[in-house]
């Protein structure tokens, strides 16, 4: 029996239904997820949660955490995202931090953008060299948005790097002597205000 006009339509029609419905589907298929998560943070922002109950609210039990280490970014500018990005491009896996705070140049100024590895109480992968597994395993890695040796921190980052600092310190036992500063160390004060900040910190003795 030959298919007559009206089957040939039918089937056309059929056709082109089920493309278009894949096309669609495919559309709304979500993309891999990026190991940043996007979760920001500030201490002064005082919504129905405190911002400290959202800082220790991770999807993993909370690591045994030994040291903080302090960087900046090295770039003038740039955000979370960013900086997850370079990382995956680098091998690390991608964004090699806990935390990155914001300077206003990709971000709000002073944001805390907790990246994955915090939420999940990974290991770091943000420093090299002879200590780099102790430090990656057992510090709380901390990222300035900014070119240290160009460019002084903003008030706001140092506002919020105090108080982020000091909640670490509170929550893990954190002494002074296990914070690491590693910013803008060709530029000295005029960068980051070390002997100032050292001040701020809660002092905890050490074991």
């Amino acid at each position: 029996m030959v298919p007559n006009q009206r089957t040939f339509i039918v089937l056309g029609a059929l056709i082109v239904g089920m493309s278009l419905a894949s096309s669609v589907l495919l559309l709304l298929e979500p993309g891999p997820m990026a190991p940043f998560a996007g979760v920001t943070l500030q201490s002064i922002d005082r919504g129905p949660t405190s911002s400290n109950d959202r800082l220790f609210d991770t999807a993993s039990p909370q690591h045994d955490w030994q040291a903080i280490v302090i960087h900046d970014s090295g770039q003038p500018e740039g955000n979370a995202h960013t900086l997850d990005r370079l990382h995956d491009q680098q091998g690390r896996g991608g964004l090699g931090y806990h935390f990155v705070l914001n300077n206003g140049r990709g971000a709000d100024d002073g944001l805390i953008e907790l990246g994955f590895r915090w939420q999940h109480q990974f290991a770091g992968a943000y420093v090299e060299g002879e200590d780099a597994s102790w430090f990656n395993r057992n510090g709380i890695g901390i990222c300035l948005v900014g070119d240290a040796d160009n460019q002084r921190m903003t008030r706001a980052q140092l506002r919020e790097l105090v108080w982020l600092v000091r909640q670490l310190q509170q929550a893990h036992n954190i002494p002074r002597d296990a914070i690491h500063i590693d910013v803008g160390q060709a530029a000295g004060d005029e960068a980051f205000p070390f002997a100032w900040f050292r001040q701020q910190l809660l002092d905890i003795p050490t074991p």
